[in-house]
Parts: C-alpha cells; sequence; structure tokens
C-alpha cells in the first residue's frame, strides 16, 4: 500500500477513534479555560493599577496634624476606630489659641473618607448630618475630573430639634500643581473644588459656598480656601513611613 495511502488511513482512523477525539477536545477546551483565566487575571491587574486611591492623598492615622496660618489653625486625627464593617474617623479643629471648635466624623470606606457628622463646641451652631456620607478627599488626579453626590442633611439645634433638607453636592478637580506654602513646595498637588448647593429654604445653609482644597500626596491637606476662611500649611505631624501608591 502506498505511504500515501497509509497516512491518510492513519489519519482517517485518528479522527474517528473516540479515545483520540475526546482526548483533543479535553485538551481543546483545557487551552481555551487558560486563555480566559489568563486574560481575567490580566483585567484584574489593570483594573488593580488605574484604581485611584483617595488616602494616598490624605493619610489616615491616629495622631497625624496639619497647621495652618488661617482662621482653621489645626487640623488633627483624634481617633481612628472600628464600626461595623467600616472604619470611622474623627477629626479635631482648633483655633490659634488651641480651642477646639468643632469636630467631624468621617466614615473610612475603600481608600476614602465620607463626611457623615459635624459636632459643634458651641451650643449657637447646630449639629449637622449627611445621609449618605459624603467624600471629601480628593476624587481623582485628573484634571476636569466631576462627580455630582446626593445628599439628606439634617440639622439638630440645641433644643434637639431637627431639620432636613437634599442637598446636590458638586466635585470638581480644577488643576494638579505644584503649591508653595510656609511649609515647603509640594508637588502635583489635586486641587480640588466641592460646591453644595442647598434648595431654598427657612433654615441656615452652613455649608454654602464653594470651598477649595489642596491636598499634596503622602501629605493631606496644604492649602484650604473656603467662604469664610483661608490657610496655608504651616507645619504638619504625618507618618510616611508606608510609601503609598496613588494606584497601589
Amino acid at each position: 500500500m502506498p505511504a500515501e495511502t497509509c497516512s491518510r488511513e492513519m489519519l482517517f482512523r485518528n479522527l474517528y477513534n473516540p479515545r483520540i477525539g475526546h482526548l483533543k477536545i479535553r485538551i481543546h477546551f483545557a487551552m481555551i479555560l487558560i486563555l480566559l483565566l489568563a486574560s481575567i487575571y490580566l483585567l484584574n491587574c489593570s483594573d488593580r493599577g488605574n484604581r485611584f486611591k483617595p488616602i494616598y492623598y490624605f493619610p489616615i492615622k491616629t495622631g497625624h496634624s496639619w497647621v495652618f496660618n488661617g482662621e482653621i489653625h489645626k487640623l488633627e486625627i483624634v481617633d481612628v476606630s472600628q464600626d461595623v464593617g467600616d472604619k470611622i474617623v474623627t477629626f479635631a479643629y482648633y483655633d490659634s489659641l488651641s480651642t477646639l471648635l468643632w469636630n467631624e466624623q468621617y466614615n473610612l470606606i475603600k481608600n476614602q473618607i465620607y463626611l457623615r457628622s459635624f459636632e459643634p463646641r458651641t451650643k449657637v451652631l447646630p449639629s449637622i448630618s449627611f445621609e449618605p456620607a459624603l467624600p471629601f478627599a480628593p476624587i481623582s488626579a485628573k484634571v476636569g475630573h466631576k462627580m455630582q453626590r446626593e445628599s439628606i442633611e439634617t440639622q439638630t439645634d440645641s433644643d434637639s430639634l431637627e431639620h432636613t433638607m437634599a442637598i446636590l453636592v458638586e466635585y470638581l478637580v480644577e488643576a494638579v500643581e505644584d503649591v508653595k506654602v510656609p511649609a515647603g513646595t509640594f508637588l502635583d498637588c489635586v486641587k480640588m473644588k466641592i460646591n453644595i448647593i442647598y434648595p431654598p429654604s427657612p433654615y441656615r445653609p452652613y455649608f454654602i459656598g464653594e470651598q477649595y482644597w489642596w491636598f499634596a500626596p503622602l501629605v493631606g491637606p496644604v492649602k484650604y480656601d473656603l467662604p469664610s476662611a483661608r490657610g496655608e500649611l504651616v507645619s504638619m505631624k504625618v507618618s510616611r513611613s508606608r510609601q503609598l501608591q496613588p494606584n497601589e
């Protein structure tokens, strides 16, 4: 029998041999599965690499503090505690005489801090809470990035009377720039605008107006420009032992 005929006959037998056919099918599906798993892994790696980390621009640790030359003289993290599923971060704000002005509580969720409440030390101002809580650290390092959040603001006065109103909060990354302040020059700071929009209401909107904050990598806030206060960083107490990357 000619060699060519034998070769064709062997090929025909192999193709229609149940054992060999099943083996080829298994190998084929195994290769497809390997390629699929490899694609999923690469996509996950890419997603992790592109995921922005707000706390890279606002290191959170008990004892961290920032001193400014403005009306808000000092900002300090006085407590980081574990709540059900989240961490609660408590900030204290002081004037130049080291008098406590107010406390703010934040939820620390997935590398972002969310403002949940404002507690003044004077009875003249109401306590204020937000539901859902509002992002405060930078939302992005891309200039022009915008975000909107809706929330319910609840004001509780000294007589324990509550007043609620729906608010809209606009966020905008206006710039990524170098900032020179008394504490030094900080590179690649994120300048973020926060604007809280209130509906017509008989109650005073305490956070109305545009707020501007500058956040430096691994440092935190280095400058602020608020409707009633301005300040630049003079000194800070921030541990930078862990060199986080912005997309780590």
